[in-house]
């Protein structure tokens, strides 16, 4: 039975909490909601007036650009890998950038991703407009940053409430997320808290590789005294690949709402909570602090 507590950190039980950033209360919420509000400030700094970004095409990182967009008459072009046929049909995050205004411009293969972006502002300066390029999934030292912040929410709330979780799990995909979390952790104390992300598409070594660089890259530019953390991203639950699964997680993310009052999507979220359990009976955790860092996802979700 669910207990809750008024913040956005609700409380399954006593060792096993959920920090809700699916309840970020803009650009449709969840970690890239949060993290396309930290790069806000950089582009209204640079006075830029059109967004160059890219992502699938149920990317929650182009949904959130898209809104940012849209919401402040900027124009946005969108670099999406996928389907365009399946694009057009489906719902959830698909569906807001449809509505948003963007345009919409499709590759078959990620190489030809950063040919195309270039493209897109090249355009836009021959247009006479001044475009502002997003890495996908927010993967900049402001979208690190967000996260560095984000520990901090974390910190004032464990002050108040007398508990500091032993490990912390998320669902782990550019990277950027989870660095930004290490360094947070360093930067506001979080000395014996371990970190473990639930890679959704990439193997470990090159998943870990890419945390570990860009955790080190944001304490540097930040100036946060790196304890050199350990990058841990588990690759034991992708289930054939990127936005593949199983009955068993098909199962846990439709009762995610009864069971556990959010949502979790088979891509992203679902995968991570499935993985977080199997990780923590299979190494006896169940008398550790537990927290999972719920990052969003009820357009996925409701694409399903």
């Amino acid at each position: 039975m669910m207990k809750y507590s008024y913040s956005r950190i609700n409380i399954i039980d006593d060792k096993f909490y959920v920090f809700r950033d699916d309840l970020y209360p803009f650009l449709g919420g969840g970690n890239k909601g949060r993290k396309m509000d930290a790069i806000a400030k950089d582009i209204f700094l640079k006075n830029t007036n059109a967004l160059v970004t890219t992502g699938g095409i149920q990317s929650n990182h182009c949904r959130a650009v898209a809104i940012f967009a849209a919401q402040y008459k900027m124009k946005c072009t969108l670099v999406l890998h996928g389907s365009k046929t399946e694009f057009e049909k489906q719902s959830g995050n698909a569906k807001i950038m449809r509505l948003s205004g963007a345009e919409i411009v499709f590759v078959e293969e990620a190489n030809q991703i950063g040919k195309a972006m270039d493209e897109a502002m090249r355009l836009y300066e021959n247009n006479g407009f001044k475009p502002y390029y997003i890495w996908g999934g927010g993967h900049t030292l402001e979208g690190g940053l967000a996260y560095i912040d984000a520990v901090k929410e974390l910190k004032e709330y464990c002050a108040e409430n007398n508990w500091t979780p032993d490990f912390i799990f998320h669902a782990s995909g550019t990277g950027s997320t989870q660095s930004g979390i290490l360094a947070g952790l360093d930067k506001y104390g979080f000395k014996n808290t371990k970190l473990i992300g639930i890679s959704v598409g990439r193997k470990s070594e090159p998943a870990a590789k890419i945390v570990d660089e860009f955790y080190k890259e944001l304490c540097s530019h930040y100036n946060i005294d790196c304890s050199n953390r350990e990058s841990i991203v588990l690759d034991d639950y992708l289930m054939g690949g990127y936005g593949q699964y199983n009955s068993e997680l098909k199962e846990l993310s439709l009762n995610s709402i009864k069971e556990y009052g959010f949502t979790l999507d088979t891509c992203y979220t679902g995968k991570a909570f499935y993985g977080m359990l199997d990780y923590i009976k299979k190494n006896k955790l169940e008398e550790k602090n537990i927290l999972f860092w719920h990052t969003g996802g009820i357009f996925n979700f409701l694409a399903e």
